[in-house]
């Protein structure tokens, strides 16, 4: 098994892909985003509300390796005054911000991973020609090391995956030790669609394969009726 730190630098932990069990889950029926103005440009002006519920699930590959993960949010919970969503991946639930900034992850209840401060995946509003930088500090089990991570929003992208065509911000994030990101996030499931990861000479890749929205009063446009409802 790898070592977290070898593991934590990937959007929800590249370690789902790379060393953890994956939870197997079948693909659903492709999910097609709705249509939106072909002339304007894509910008996200605030993060998105995440719900109890809310479900990505991820195909992924890693060398010869390949598999599914499943990432779900639990719950939000405050820690210190600050508000966190809850999301299970595996069997880590890992930490985010409001902002969508990682703060770490617990196993079983018990901090794993820490990031201080969190580290911003994104940054509002989301829009081509956005860049940001973090300079924090990571720990876990092995010690703590000193982190620098440069981020830029590169470009508009249509992205064509198993749960269907979405318009997309390429975002980019170069860190320390040969460490680099790519990913693609689309506003209709309010998360990332690709991601393609590189660590030293190590590259793994996960692509959308279903999402499931929580329940909610008030549906999202475009959404399935709930089950039972037409």
């Amino acid at each position: 098994m790898t070592r977290p730190r070898a593991l934590v630098w990937s959007l929800l932990v590249c370690a789902t892909a790379l060393g953890f069990d994956a939870c197997a889950s079948p693909a659903s029926p492709g999910l097609v985003a709705p249509p939106a103005a072909a002339n304007a440009p894509l910008s996200v002006a605030s993060p998105p509300e995440w719900r109890p519920g809310d479900q990505w699930t991820y195909g992924w590959t890693a060398g010869g390796r390949s598999g599914t993960k499943v990432v779900e949010i639990l719950d939000s919970r405050e820690i210190g005054g600050t508000t966190y969503y809850v999301l299970r991946v595996g069997d880590l639930d890992h930490l985010y911000t409001r902002d969508l900034h990682w703060a770490g992850a617990l196993r079983e209840g018990r901090v794993e991973i820490r990031m201080a401060p969190p580290l911003p995946w994104f940054m509002w509003p989301l829009e081509v020609g956005r860049r940001w930088s973090h300079h924090g500090s990571y720990e876990d089990r092995g010690g703590s090391q000193k982190r620098t991570d440069s981020f830029a929003v590169v470009g508009e992208e249509t992205v064509e995956v198993s749960a269907g065509r979405f318009r997309a911000l390429k975002v980019v994030r170069e860190g320390s030790g040969r460490s680099t990101d790519e990913y693609w996030y689309a506003p209709d499931v309010r998360f990332y669609v690709k991601w393609v990861g590189h660590r030293a000479d190590a590259e793994f890749e996960e692509h959308l394969q279903s999402y499931r929205a929580g329940p909610r009063l008030i549906p999202s446009p475009g959404a399935p009726p709930p089950s039972g409802q037409k």
